[in-house]
């Protein structure tokens, strides 16, 4: 039977683990508290000191935002507006599980996508390594935040994290009020074969913040792929667009269509587009798209 790596372990079988080095050294001699999440009742660590946050959105945002010593991420490069402390360990796109041990971690963070054996988010082999916290990737960012806060005991750092977005959203919603209800903003995604993708679905972080900001916008269509020869229907009544362009010719892939520069927020110049991955996230990339919504408001003035 294979040896499974936990953070239970205790007395001589924990000890002959450690001998044998299967066991991170972390484990050891720490205050526990137990937890229930999507995979059962478990302890973790009180005041945990090497965390591995695996997706570089959905939980290293987070983690850092509540203060935890974040020493490892997956994924991918977290974007420039995350406040990323120097020397984080890379531990591959999809989370090498040597790479991930030798970190000796004391606590994961991993989204649940559903799959526990998803190569990006192996929670199921995971937890034999630390133990692991779970975010359903379904949740609301403000509902990952505070969800991890309260598993580490940090309810009163996500209250002054969420408080700051607040802060935040309420000056945006004061100073463009006028914007905000008499124009109608669309965020779109420009796709390699020409259609553009509606930002319309709650699970993406685009429309939680606008929902927040109280912005005019148009209803979801259908999969929310925008073909050409609809831009007009779908766009042509707002007066205003935010492009998510994931690399620099993300733009192009919109302008390259006859019926783009036809729409009137495109013929007026009002159209926004920064690059950046702000499909999904945490407080951080919250707080930076609602900056850009901001600056498109204030191009609506």
């Amino acid at each position: 039977m294979p040896i499974k790596l936990s953070r239970r372990a205790l007395g001589a079988g924990a000890a002959g683990l450690a001998l044998t080095g299967l066991l991170p050294k972390a484990a050891l001699a720490q205050e526990m508290h137990s937890i229930t999440t999507s995979l059962g009742s478990y302890d973790i660590p009180v005041d945990p000191q090497r965390v591995i946050a695996v997706d570089s959105r959905l939980d290293l945002e987070p983690a850092l935002a509540l203060g935890l010593p974040v020493i490892g991420h997956a994924y991918g490069a977290p974007e420039q507006w995350v406040p990323v402390p120097e020397g984080l360990a890379f531990v591959g796109e999809m989370p090498d599980l040597e790479k991930v041990l030798t970190l000796d971690p004391d606590l994961i963070i991993c989204t649940d996508v559903g799959d526990p054996d998803s190569d990006y988010w192996p929670i199921g082999r995971l937890k034999d390594i630390a133990p692991v916290l779970p975010p359903d990737y379904k949740w609301p960012w403000k509902d990952i935040l505070a969800r991890l806060g309260t598993w580490t005991g940090r309810d009163g750092a996500a209250d002054n994290v969420l408080a700051e977005y607040d802060a935040l959203i309420a000056d945006i919603k004061h100073r463009r009020a006028d914007q905000i209800a008499s124009r109608s903003i669309a965020v779109v995604q420009p796709w390699t074969d020409g259609t553009i993708y509606l930002q319309a679905d709650m699970s993406l972080l685009q429309p939680q913040v606008m929902a927040d900001l109280g912005a005019k916008t148009i209803p979801a269509v259908e999969g929310n792929v925008v073909s050409p020869e609809k831009f007009g229907d779908i766009l042509g009544a707002v007066d205003g667009i935010l492009l998510v362009l994931h690399a620099e010719d993300g733009l192009d892939r919109a302008a390259s269509q006859a019926t783009w520069p036809r729409l009137p927020a495109v013929a007026a110049g009002k159209v926004l587009g920064r690059v950046g991955n702000t499909n999904f996230g945490g407080v951080y990339t919250a707080m930076h798209i609602a900056r850009l919504l901001d600056e498109l408001y204030g191009m609506l003035a």
